[in-house]
């Protein structure tokens, strides 16, 4: 197994002189954990907003295209819009925080996630099917620009401020997140169904606009900018050992987005139950997910995080077979719908073993590797993992609908099961690597892992005035 050890951050010495030191001594402890509290919560519901909003119309624009006579293909592409925008603003958002206020961002993509969601709720008054379409995708690609932006600034302020915690701190945004998509369909259809297409916006609006007038109140501005000192970090996108956990991520996401396109169908033919029993067994999937996150994260704060990520190689590729069920399984396992339930509640809980340590994982092989974990690398390796899950996304999406054009659902999530196999000799590999690795630098005494323990109060913590 990977040798590792507990995080502890570093002081900086090359500190700027507009910022303020906050060390976490006695004198300062229960200021400092105020604010980091009230910051953390609100990037969190920024979050929550942001994912629930691209998510709301999911399970009522399908319907109203359709009233207009717009194609369910085009609908999709509308729909997709976001994700495929995440896959490239991540990384660029590296850039901005290397320059630019962390709490500035944030308020300026919440308030402009408001403004986009009005600008949703006036397209029932646009005729023009054309104009119509054109403006979606183009509130899509908003959409999609700003929920970037909260997205990695929210997930590298949460890692400055809780670097002895970040895969519990992680676990919990993810728990935000997956909240967000599994509750906000929900409501989108109440609002559409209940109210109307014009309410079914305006008040996730309304709400989106209390959160950002909350947010410049309790957020405090926590500085992720570039040191004078930091380098170059370009070297971290050619590194196969920095990039391999955000690969695993990515492909541990197609896994998961692969079912969701085809499961409506497959639960019609097999059992006779059509989209709300398929929205039962993805509401079952999220919350395994959801409930077990926190306490995983926990765990792998306590514990070698390459652990997880191990048992995930063996469990997830095991349960992914189980799901159609293969063929070579018929003579074990026979499809039903407690059956499905079931494998669909164990592959929640392992794409939470499998993708959480995955930032950590990173950060810690940069740190061995050169030493030292300048801002602007930690900016760089957070948008990458960040970008990792609608990349999943996009693949899982597109790769469904290409197999189930000539593969029955049992076919084809088994071959996807044998290319998570097939993954998971790549990951031991990978474990492998990164042990050697280590072990030559502990040799030629170099400093070893960013994780080590050591007393909180010799962390210090930077934030604007």
């Amino acid at each position: 197994m990977v040798g590792y050890e507990r995080i502890d951050s570093e002081n900086r010495e090359d500190t700027p002189s507009s910022y303020s030191t906050l060390s976490l001594s006695d004198r300062t402890e229960e200021l400092s954990l105020k604010w980091k509290i009230s910051t953390f919560v609100m990037m969190n519901l920024c979050l929550f907003v942001s994912y629930g909003l691209f998510s709301l119309p999911g399970s009522f624009l399908p319907l109203y295209n359709l009233d207009r006579n717009i194609p369910i293909v085009t609908t999709g592409v509308i729909l997709g819009a976001v994700p495929f925008c995440y896959i490239f603003i991540c990384p660029l958002v590296a850039k901005l925080l290397d320059r630019y206020s962390s709490k500035g961002l944030l308020l300026l993509s919440t308030g402009l996630v408001s403004i986009v969601t009005l600008g949703f709720a006036t397209l029932g008054y646009v005729k023009n099917n054309a104009l119509y379409i054109s403006l979606c995708l183009l509130l899509r690609v908003c959409q999609g620009i700003t929920g970037g932006v909260i997205d990695v600034v929210a997930f590298a302020v949460t890692a400055k401020m809780f670097p002895s915690n970040i895969a519990l701190t992680t676990a919990i945004v993810e728990t935000s997140l997956n909240c967000a998509i599994a509750t906000s369909p929900y409501i989108g259809a109440k609002l559409y169904e209940s109210m109307s297409f014009l309410m079914a916006f305006v008040i996730p609006a309304a709400a989106i606009f209390v959160v950002f007038l909350t947010s410049i109140v309790c957020v405090k501005d926590v500085s992720c900018r570039k040191s004078d000192t930091d380098g170059s970090s370009k070297g971290i996108l050619t590194d196969c050992l920095i990039m391999f956990p955000a690969w695993h991520c990515a492909f541990c996401q197609t896994l998961l987005n692969f079912y969701i396109p085809i499961l409506a169908a497959y639960t019609e033919a097999e059992f006779g139950k059509g989209a709300v029993f398929a929205g039962v067994c993805l509401l079952v999937n999220t919350a395994g997910i959801i409930l077990i996150a926190p306490f995983l994260g926990q765990l792998m704060d306590m514990f070698n995080p390459y652990i997880f990520f191990v048992i995930s190689a063996f469990t997830l590729p095991l349960t992914y077979l189980f799901l159609g069920p293969s063929h070579f399984l018929l003579g074990l396992l026979r499809p039903s719908t407690t059956q499905l339930l079931v494998v669909l509640a164990l592959i929640g809980l392992e794409m939470c073993l499998a993708c959480f340590p995955s930032l950590i994982i990173m950060y810690d092989i940069y740190k061995v590797r050169y030493r030292k974990m300048p801002q602007s690398a930690q900016n760089l390796i957070t948008s990458i993992y960040c970008a990792s899950f609608p990349v999943g996304a996009f693949v899982g999406a597109v790769s469904s609908g290409i197999l189930s054009q000539y593969l029955t659902f049992a076919n084809s999530t088994m071959t996807m099961g044998i290319l998570a196999v097939v993954e998971s000799f790549v990951l031991f590999g990978f474990c492998f690597a990164v042990r050697r690795l280590k072990n030559r630098t502990e040799q030629s005494g170099e400093a070893c892992p960013i994780l080590k323990p050591g007393p909180t109060q010799d962390m210090e913590i930077y934030y604007n005035d």
